[in-house]
């Protein structure tokens, strides 16, 4: 299993004439973590994105690998960053959020000590990379866990962040909740987070590739006030303990939860009150928390058990809900709103 590496591989205007012709070739000409430069007409300003953070999530790389194949000259100085190829070379390619027993690299941008060092490493050289070129904006492109609409997350409310989004899509979500993401760095330029939707969306990648190429277009980024809604305040749904969870269409009695199979419909629609979600037959109180801005746990105001069976308490949207197991085990099983 290749390792994650310590060193940053530099490219720039003519390797836009060496990279390969599709995304799984230009994915195996990347040794770790690769920074990408492009001369812009303005070269006195530079717009950074992200991608590949997880290495599961391939939207933005589509994106960014049809954008440098265009052979477009972009408007500022552009800054590329593959974060994280070596996972998503991991075969399957582009199945795997992180390498082995490595842990997820997007909680590792904070000041929490955490444990793997090559993944601190990593993330401190990625920060490094941004900041060397003091952006006017910074893009990270995700996808969600789940089958999701696309919308921007920040941890900063400012009229930059929405304008950003706005390049994307039509939904902007501000969160106090703090993960070690790197959205919620500082490097005195707005910065957002763009969940493309699905990964294995076709809708995603086009997400992606459009707003990737206004954000590279566009002579100024802040000039109007694009219509986004806003969400805050996230709250975010996660097991606790050692409980388990699965996805069926009945209980299943190898889990603890189960819920619907269907679950990431709600990432489209708001959820009304009493909707069914799933079963529990524990005698113990349902093992989910439900954190919300403040720290204070909402499980028993948004979730109900009644006779084994799983309800809302009040409406909600849900964002990222997931019936990806690994993550609903590892992360969170949704974020909502009340």
């Amino acid at each position: 299993m290749k390792p994650l590496s310590s060193e940053v591989y530099n490219l720039g205007d003519e390797c836009r004439k060496q990279i390969a012709a599709t995304a799984p070739g230009f994915l195996n000409q990347l040794k770790g973590l690769t920074v990408v430069d492009i001369t812009g007409i303005d070269t006195s300003r530079t717009r950074v994105v992200a991608t590949l953070i997880h290495g599961n999530e391939p939207s933005g790389f589509i994106a960014s690998h049809l954008w440098l194949l265009s052979g477009q000259v972009p408007t500022t100085n552009v800054r590329i960053l593959f974060c994280n190829p070596e996972a998503a070379q991991q075969k399957p390619i582009f199945t795997r959020r992180y390498i082995g027993d490595c842990e997820d690299l997007n909680r590792y941008f904070g000041d929490i000590k955490q444990p793997d060092e090559t993944v601190t490493l990593r993330a401190n050289l990625i920060k490094r990379e941004i900041a060397a070129v003091k952006p006017e904006a910074i893009i990270d492109l995700h996808n969600t866990s789940g089958l999701s609409p696309a919308f921007g997350v920040s941890a900063v409310d400012c009229p930059g962040v929405r304008e950003l989004t706005g390049l994307f899509a039509p939904m902007q979500i501000y969160t106090d909740i703090r993960v070690g993401a790197l959205m919620e760095q500082v490097f005195d330029a707005p910065i957002v987070t763009i969940e493309c939707g699905g990964a294995n969306e076709i809708m995603s990648h086009q997400v992606a590739t459009d707003g990737l190429k206004t954000y590279f277009t566009l002579e100024n980024l802040f000039e109007r006030q694009r219509d986004v809604s806003i969400h805050r305040h996230p709250i975010r749904m996660e097991l606790t303990g050692d409980a388990s969870v699965g996805f069926a269409s009945h209980r299943l009695l190898s889990t603890d939860i189960t819920f619907i199979p269907d679950i990431e419909q709600f990432n489209r629609q708001p959820t009304p009150r009493g909707e069914f979600l799933g079963w529990y037959h524990g005698d113990d109180p349902l093992p989910l928390r439900a954190m919300d801005h403040q720290g204070v746990d909402q499980i028993n105001n948004v979730l109900t058990v009644e006779g084994g069976r799983i309800y809302t308490c009040k409406p909600m949207q849900m964002f990222m809900a997931t019936t990806n197991q690994e993550i609903a085990t590892n992360d969170c099983v949704t974020y909502l709103t009340i």
